[in-house]
């Protein structure tokens, strides 16, 4: 930098010579300044004092002047308040890319590769290391250089010139140019200024011109690649500054950048993912009678899982989606129509909040269910968003049709329960073939069998479920299981062994501590963000209170059940065998098992599954066969449901999801 203010001068004073020109005639013509110019006499100092503390100071201000200034103090004061804020970033990120730039210099130097980045980061490692200073600190010391320079009167250093790219790819970030410029304005003060008067115009000149050169680059040039459609709002502040003022433009540039951000955040999708019951189901383990019914009648379940921050414009879309699907359409003859829905899913494990507009949308949907005779069901919202929109009348207690839940399992579990309950009543059946079981075995008893027959059903079950053909090797069991009759409503002890389920319905639950995951707790193990509007920036991932979360996780295992919710397993009936896991690992049957109605079941203790592996060998070799079967469904089951909540969370959201009438167009042509 010095350099370049030097030959400008010598190339000024070189032309001078050359054209004959004397100083005062150049200072005449205004290539220089005149003494006089820069030179203040002692009696306009006292005249024209600047810092605050002189006599008289505010009488000699014009306050028409300083009226007219304001707006352009308010504008740049808005515009350093934003710069501000992303100053410490900035700062963070130059030092990355220094970081970066000095490791490839390193790298240059043992390969053996000439480099001007090497040869300054060789000379920086000879140096003895400095302790890096904190970006907070180096932004308090920049803000009290700048108040200083106004307490005493004087002009505080641009920021677009003192940080030009421009100086700092030309070395003037380093010291010994700061030094020399801070000996030269010494110079100057010393001389009273007299040395600027032997200066060229163009020498200050030339300065800005690089910097407005180098401005013109970064914020039309360079952004205009970075941002492509966001760039018009530079050359709009720029225009709108020329014509209606600087404060005027900053905002008129504020809103612009607002609705810019506000399209792009509406672009991203308020809609994740789009599924109904056919695609989606839930991990509960039902029997293949319900499995069936669901893949048939599985479309009377919608699901809708919802992302981002939800205001009127986003959820209005929602809402005029949803209404969609209760229209009353004409449709040609033979046109496959989606049924109604009975049960609306709307996920929002992935809102981030909602507006005063958006719960009123979300009040008309529930109104809408409510018409419909459609049960709404809104899963894994976050505590903000469920105080907001129970501050909406969202709420079951208002809306009996209404329910919150957990997460997207448990509302797709009340979803399916619901319909078979409801629709498909399976409870009914269950109970007709409950006293058809018990019709069988009095009759088997009055023909004088001695063996109670349970047993061979629910083996026959098992078979017609699984498409099997164990009943037959198996039915020498009989004589070493033990029925047992079930209330509804009564919970299973279940010592170690398995259980042949003859009739009834199970429910089987887990509290979360019998998993890996351990999410939902009240002990402090990970860093946990209060609301959804706290910024990850403020967490620390390692503190005293995260150590003693984990401790006492590490010291007591079976604490987390207390703060853990239940989750449900499985709806086993006829034709399930309960203690399959149990048998192989050699461990506790895990979970809880209650009626839902009455039920039988048969039950084969582990010690003598033991006995007769020395004594029937053959017999319990095709126990094992049969359950080494069962198993493999169950992992194909979760394989299944593994690639579904991928799919969930891999999905685009979809620009503009099929409403019911567009799919009845499609399957005019569709042939089954």
């Amino acid at each position: 930098l010095i350099g370049i203010v030097a030959c400008t001068i010598a190339l000024a004073y070189s032309t001078m010579m050359l054209t004959g020109t004397s100083l005062q005639e150049a200072q005449d013509l205004g290539f220089f300044w005149e003494e006089k110019e820069v030179v203040m006499s002692p009696q306009a100092y006292n005249d024209y004092p600047m810092h605050l503390w002189s006599q008289g100071v505010f009488k000699k201000i014009s306050w028409d002047a300083f009226r007219n200034g304001v707006p352009d103090v308010i504008a740049m004061g808005l515009i350093y308040l934003i710069r501000c804020s992303l100053q410490a970033a900035a700062l963070k990120r130059n030092l990355a890319n220094y970081l970066r730039n000095k490791e490839a210099a390193d790298t240059a130097v043992s390969d053996g590769q000439p480099s001007i980045m090497a040869d300054k980061s060789r000379k920086e490692d000879e140096q003895p290391k400095r302790k890096p200073k904190d970006v907070l600190q180096v932004l308090m010391w920049f803000a009290n250089t700048q108040f200083v320079s106004a307490i005493v009167g004087g002009f505080a250093v641009i920021p677009s010139i003192g940080l030009s790219n421009t100086f700092v790819k030309i070395g003037a970030e380093s010291r010994a140019p700061q030094l020399v410029s801070c000996l030269l304005v010494l110079g100057c003060y010393l001389s009273n200024f007299r040395l600027i008067s032997f200066v060229p115009k163009c020498t200050f000149s030339s300065l800005l011109v690089m910097a407005s050169i180098d401005l013109l680059v970064n914020w039309f040039i360079k952004s205009f690649r970075k941002t492509g459609s966001e760039w018009f709002v530079i050359p709009v502040i720029v225009l709108s500054g020329q014509m209606f003022g600087v404060l005027q433009s900053v905002a008129l540039g504020v809103a612009m950048s607002t609705l810019v951000f506000v399209k792009s955040f509406y672009q991203a999708g308020t809609v994740k993912f789009i599924s109904n019951g056919l695609m989606l189901r839930s991990t509960i383990e039902r029997q293949s009678e319900d499995n069936v019914w669901l893949d048939r009648n599985g479309d009377m379940i919608q699901t809708l899982v919802l992302q981002n921050y939800l205001f009127f414009g986003n959820a209005t879309s929602v809402l005029k989606y949803i209404s969609s699907m209760f229209d009353d359409i004409e449709v040609a003859k033979g046109s496959l129509l989606p049924p109604k829905p009975k049960y609306l899913v709307l996920d929002m494990s992935i809102v981030s909040g909602v507006d005063i507009s958006a719960v009123d949308c979300f009040a008309d949907v529930t109104s809408l269910c409510k018409t419909q005779g459609c049960k709404l069901i809104i899963s894994g919202s976050s505590k903000m968003v469920r105080h907001a929109l129970i501050a909406g009348n969202v709420k079951p207690a208002s809306h009996p049709h209404l329910s919150f839940v957990e997460d997207l399992e448990a509302a797709l579990g009340m979803a399916e329960d619901g319909l078979l309950k409801f629709v498909a009543h399976n409870e009914e059946r269950i109970r007709k073939n409950h006293l058809r079981g018990a019709h069988l075995r009095r009759i088997s008893q009055m023909d004088g069998e001695e063996i109670d027959i349970g047993l061979r059903l629910a083996l026959k079950q098992i078979d017609e479920q699984h498409n099997l053909s164990f009943a037959t090797y198996l039915q020498g069991l009989a004589a070493y299981t033990t029925a047992m009759d079930l209330e509804a409503g009564e919970q299973l002890d279940l010592p170690r062994g398995l259980y042949f389920v003859e009739s009834g319905m199970i429910k089987a639950e887990a509290d979360t501590s019998a998993s890996l995951t351990r999410g939902r707790q009240k002990i402090f193990a990970t860093p946990v963000l209060g609301r959804s509007t706290d910024s990850i920036g403020q967490l620390t991932a390692r503190s005293a209170t995260i150590g003693r979360g984990q401790a006492a996780l590490k010291n007591a295992p079976g604490m987390m059940s207390q703060f853990s919710h239940t989750f449900r397993l499985a709806r086993v009936g006829p034709g399930f065998v309960i203690g399959c896991i149990s048998e192989f690992t050699g461990q506790e049957i895990p979970g809880t098992f209650i009626c839902m109605t009455e039920s039988r079941v048969h039950y084969l203790p582990f010690e003598t599954i033991e006995e007769l592996e020395m004594s029937k060998p053959v017999l319990i070799m095709h126990l094992y066969k049969l359950l080494a079967h069962l198993g493999a469904r169950r992992q194909e089951l979760t394989i299944g449901q593994l690639s579904t909540l991928r799919s969930i969370m891999s999905s685009s959201a979809p620009s503009k999801p099929i409403s019911r009438k567009a799919l009845a167009h499609l399957s005019e042509n569709y042939q089954p």
